[in-house]
């Protein structure tokens, strides 16, 4: 299955944007701004063949296939420059390198583009150094930057540009998109409500770390389920070895949320996917051994619990007080 173009991901936007091109309307700068896996860098992208693509279809569309089209899904168009981070950030020698490559006039045509990935990650003097730019933008020169986090950047670059935030996608796209990836259908199931972004979720599947966290959580549940205090015994030999650092520790915690929530679909027959659907056995009977009461004070401990492992407390405190908590 192929994955997802742009043209699905977010074809509200592909349309407004091929309108503006159309009408010459093209602001010097955007800001593309959005959680992984929205489409920030295929949006991107598309604009480059937008604007450079010598046999635009009728209607408004890039056709991917003219020798501008070609070169620039092969990053290899000189007028189309492409910064990202090497390493964690990116540097004041790339934003100098940029300003000499934007200086020339463009090299095969009037117009040029460049295109920053991960922009959040300017340092303070390439952020300054780049605002100095965005002052004084140049003719038929167009600046796309790309932020997962809007916030992390200066609010004066954030003024020179124009802001688009990318809405989220519906879970069942989400879906959709990962299975396009070859992920199983269970596991992309339980995948959309960690993350939208491909690569985050096969991160999350590699070494099988999701797939082992889950049956970690499925013993852990099974003993809270019985009042059994191995569930103590089980966060320290069996769940934290596996969770190394907070962002795991994080997920683990999601995940413990989303267990509670796929009980309580169970108990009132909500219909809605589950999210553990290889556990459905375990899950249903659980539901129907606890009472209404019971089964939303625990969902709400559960909930509660991330919110404690936000205000910096440790996950095994945090996990050891919500055990504590549900078998009591």
């Amino acid at each position: 299955m192929a994955s997802l173009t742009i043209e699905q991901i977010q074809p509200k936007l592909v349309a407004q944007f091929a309108q503006i091109i159309a009408r010459g309307q093209m602001a010097h700068g955007y800001l593309l701004a959005g959680a992984q896996g929205l489409g920030k860098t295929q949006l991107a992208q598309w604009l480059a063949l937008r604007l450079f693509c010598q046999q635009v279809t009728p209607d408004g569309q890039p056709c991917r296939a003219c020798p501008e089209c070609q070169r620039i899904l092969t990053h290899n168009h000189p007028d189309v420059i492409e910064i990202k981070p090497e390493g964690k950030s990116i540097k004041i020698a790339d934003i100098r390198y940029l300003k000499q490559e934007v200086a020339k006039s463009g090299m095969e045509s009037s117009q040029r583009l460049f295109i920053i990935e991960a922009a959040e990650t300017l340092t303070a003097s390439a952020a300054n150094s780049l605002l100095k730019f965005l002052e004084e933008p140049a003719q038929n020169v167009y600046a796309i930057l790309c932020t997962s986090n809007k916030n992390q950047m200066l609010p004066t670059i954030l003024s020179r540009l124009q802001v688009i935030d990318l809405a989220a996608l519906a879970p069942q796209m989400v879906q959709q998109q990962f299975e396009a990836a070859g992920i199983l259908p269970q596991q992309a199931q339980l995948l959309v409500h960690l993350t939208s972004d491909l690569a985050e979720a096969q991160t999350l599947l590699a070494d099988d770390w999701l797939l082992q966290v889950s049956a970690k959580l499925a013993a852990w549940a099974q003993k809270v389920e019985q009042r059994d205090l191995e569930a103590f015994v089980q966060i320290q030999t069996q769940i934290l070895p596996l969770l190394v650092d907070r962002q795991q520790q994080k997920t683990f915690l999601t995940l413990v949320g989303l267990w509670y929530q796929d009980l309580l679909n169970y108990r009132y027959e909500l219909g809605a996917t589950p999210c553990f659907g290889a556990y459905e056995s375990q899950l249903n009977q659980a539901s129907a051994a606890l009472t209404t009461t019971q089964l939303v004070a625990q969902t709400e401990y559960a909930l509660q619990a991330q919110r404690i492992f936000e205000q910096n407390i440790s996950c095994q405190n945090v996990l050891e007080s919500l055990t504590l908590k549900l078998i009591a």
